[in-house]
């Protein structure tokens, strides 16, 4: 059985602090490709990244970040994509989240995972991959574990697309987000005097697969 891991994920994370250059925000064009009837076996997986944007300030100005540590596991050996990918199984280590900035880094692990229950890793699983471009993952952080919709397209250069937005609320954070902020109070305090860091993270995860012919 050939491992192949289409991955996605899920993460997430914060705006911080102590830094006055911001990561490169995430974009993501749209992909029009259809996918193709191709066995999953006849690819191997390449580079995957789970990147994640958050938001401070009224103007929801964006601060970037990914998670570079990714298990995977359950991957259904299948010649089709959706029976494959059904099932799989993922945690993401929050010490790996990264933003350019190791100190943002550190408050974002101390500060917000760090008051959470038991969240060394965010866990999650797919539940389903839909023919018509959605799906569902369920994803646990903070003791709570939640069902959440998702977007996903590959396109010719055998690039599989993930693309989501979950509310940290929904994981009852709203403790580990204030601990957040108020370490990084200053610089979540906006030109207009207003301080706000909002619970929305943006997700979007890449996964390049390498044809085997």
């Amino acid at each position: 059985m050939k491992k192949i891991i289409y991955i996605l994920f899920v993460s997430f994370l914060f705006v911080c602090c102590n830094s006055d250059h911001e990561p490169t925000v995430v974009k993501s064009d749209s992909i029009e490709n259809e996918i193709k009837e191709e066995p999953i076996s006849n690819y191997l997986l390449g580079e995957v990244k789970v990147k994640w944007n958050a938001f401070k300030h009224i103007s929801k100005a964006i601060v970037g970040g990914e998670f570079t540590n990714i298990q995977v596991t359950n991957f259904n050996d299948s010649t089709n994509l959706y029976a494959a990918i059904e099932g799989v199984s993922f945690e993401l280590d929050v010490k790996s989240t990264k933003t350019g900035d190791t100190l943002r880094d550190y408050k974002i692990y101390n500060s917000f995972f760090g008051t959470m229950l038991n969240t060394q890793y965010i866990s999650g699983k797919i539940l389903s991959l839909n023919e018509n471009k959605t799906g569902l993952v369920l994803i646990t952080m903070n003791e709570v574990s939640k069902e959440i919709s998702f977007d996903w397209d590959i396109d010719q250069s055998h690039e599989f697309f993930l693309k989501t937005s979950i509310d940290v609320l929904n994981w009852n954070a709203s403790s580990a987000l204030n601990a957040l902020n108020e370490v990084c109070l200053e610089k979540h305090t906006g030109p207009d005097g207003i301080n706000k860091l909002w619970p929305n993270v943006d997700i979007v995860v890449i996964a390049k697969l390498i044809p085997l012919d």
